[in-house]
């Protein structure tokens, strides 16, 4: 069984839907793991939703998507997306398909066309035949078609991209290959010089380490990451005599360019500047620098620094360039038995475990620069542990599914300030929820505590909750309608379609996945029982948020 992937949609009448992972097999293997983009351009909400829904992405190697109501939002998408395929209605308002593809192909010219119309008519078919396009489909969609147009796209991006690759020589491989001996305490010296030769960067120059990092949202980048180290690599100053390389850069990640550059001394004074432009051209990013180095076997120590800068950057993101000082080179590590006291805490309630918080982030922001991937494993663990204390919280943060999109959020902050928002966030959904569940007693609330947490198991039922707390289910139950209003069955019922409902209106799970998520048998049974509440499918009720969303509102209701 294939892995579940976790993804994120945007907002507004574009989506984004990012699986991340590598699939092997099929037009993925086909490309070598490396994963694809693809703009679905319709302004019917059913044909492109359908479309989601029936074609497994996966199997093509396609791992992000993007879709545009009309022909004008398609081509401002195109500009930072620059999809791989674009799949296109011909006619839609604003600017139809035509009009779309041929401004398109002037700025990204590689993309593959596969044209949809209701209309085959001679002047498209011509049209269609002058851009190239891979494939026409007509509507109806038959989705079987479609696979094959995508087939074929994907067939021939991959021949593309092995002709491009061999085209390079490996030129690209050989310079990360150097950067990698050049960071390490010890190298072989030949294989060093060969490489550097080959690449023709200089070894008889000075050296400075610099990180660049980018902002985990939003599109900060303003380009593909080989453009921004392009630009970047552009903007040096010059070398040492001699050499046309300037600087080698490598991605550490998606979000940080690492690089080293060589420089005359004599132009030392040019660095300033050119750390500038770099924070002139990206707004949002920061520069870390290492100590400079005269000798390339001395450049290990320069990225060490460089590195130590830049994790100060998480503690003070209002700052932009970060330089090394003695102060956070030396090594701290956090107190082991900071977990175990938070548990002592946590059954105190939500004012104790604010009290609490507040101390633990004044000391991280004193000043210690703790390593900030010691303080995301930290705040992961007690998050976590929060939300199986209070499992009602998720009702309050729709965004937060389970676990993993809890650690994927924390994951998601650049700095300990964004953590901090984020866990009062937390604290004061706790505090909300038990305002809320005041009225009521300790046995009902913790019954509902349990249908929070385990809502997803689908086995779960009223009888095995009556037999977890020790009740008979009929007392229970009474005990129950009494408090809630409603029964414990209809309860677990309208509490399942609620998160259903939440986790529709995400718009990036399929729909077996929700139903899996919320303790439906199937997918078909889910569908049935939300129809019967609701009077719309699962797949309706997703196109009517969104549209909801895109006119300014949304009359969805709560269970």
């Amino acid at each position: 069984m294939r892995e579940k992937q976790s993804c994120k949609m945007a907002a507004g009448p574009v989506g984004l839907l990012d699986r991340q992972g590598c699939w092997t097999g099929g037009a993925a293997g086909a490309l070598g793991g490396a994963g694809m983009r693809i703009l679905i351009a319709d302004d019917e909400d059913y044909t492109r939703e359908g479309l989601l829904e029936e074609i497994d992405w996966e199997e093509f190697g396609i791992d992000e998507i993007m879709q545009a109501v009309n022909g004008e939002e398609a081509l401002k998408i195109v500009q930072w997306f620059r999809p791989d395929i674009v799949l296109s209605d011909i006619r839609m308002p604003k600017m139809d398909g035509i009009a779309f593809a041929e401004e398109m192909l002037k700025s990204n010219p590689g993309s593959k066309l596969i044209f949809i119309s209701g209309y085959m008519e001679t002047e498209y078919l011509r049209s269609a035949i002058r851009l190239s396009v891979i494939d026409f489909i007509e509507k109806p969609i038959d989705v079987e078609q479609v696979r094959k147009a995508l087939g074929k796209a994907v067939g021939e991006i991959a021949r593309e991209r092995r002709t491009r690759e061999a085209d390079e020589s490996s030129r690209e491989f050989r310079q990360q290959k150097l950067f990698e001996l050049l960071i390490r305490r010890e190298s072989d010296v030949k294989t060093v010089e060969k490489l550097a030769g080959e690449v023709e960067f200089s070894l008889k120059g000075e050296y400075v380490f610099l990180a660049v990092f980018f902002p985990r949202r939003g599109d900060g980048l303003s380009g593909t990451r080989e453009e921004v180290l392009d630009r970047i690599l552009d903007m040096a100053p010059e070398t040492a005599r001699g050499a046309q390389t300037r600087a080698i850069g490598v991605w550490q990640g998606e979000f940080c360019l690492e690089m080293i550059l060589s420089f005359q001394d004599r132009n030392r004074y040019q660095l300033g500047p050119f750390y500038q432009r770099i924070l002139d051209r990206w707004p949002d990013c920061k520069v870390a620098l290492g100590i400079e180095t005269g000798d390339y076997r001395y450049i290990y120590n320069s990225c060490k620094t460089a590195r130590a800068a830049m994790n100060r950057a998480f503690y003070q993101p209002e700052r932009r360039l970060f330089e090394i000082d003695e102060t956070i080179l030396q090594k701290r590590f956090m107190e082991p038995g900071i977990y175990g006291a938070f548990l002592r805490v946590l059954p105190e309630g939500p004012q104790k475990m604010s009290e609490w918080f507040e101390s633990l982030f004044a000391d991280l922001l004193s000043g210690k620069y703790y390593q900030k991937e010691q303080v995301y494993t930290l705040m992961i663990s007690l998050l976590t542990a929060v939300f199986r204390k209070y499992p009602e919280v998720y009702e309050s943060m729709p965004q937060i599914g389970g676990e993993e999109e809890l650690q994927a959020e924390i994951l998601n902050r650049d700095s300990l300030q964004e953590i901090r928002a984020f866990t009062e966030e937390i604290l004061g959904c706790v505090q909300e929820r038990e305002e809320a569940l005041s009225g009521y007693g300790r046995v009902v609330r913790g019954v509902m505590d349990y249908i929070a947490a385990h809502y997803g198991e689908e086995d779960l039922s009223t009888v095995g909750i009556a037999e977890h707390f020790h009740f008979s289910p009929a007392y229970l139950n009474v005990l129950f309608k009494q408090e809630r209003k409603v029964t414990l069955k209809q309860y677990l019922s309208n509490y399942r379609l609620e998160r259903a409902r939440r986790l529709l209106e995400q718009d990036y799970r399929k729909i077996t996945e929700i139903a899996e998520k919320c303790g439906y048998a199937n997918a078909n049974y889910f569908a049935k029982v939300f129809r019967e509440a609701t009077g719309m499918t699962p797949l309706e009720y997703r196109g009517k948020y969104e549209k909801d969303l895109r006119s300014g509102g949304t009359d969805s209701g709560n269970a």
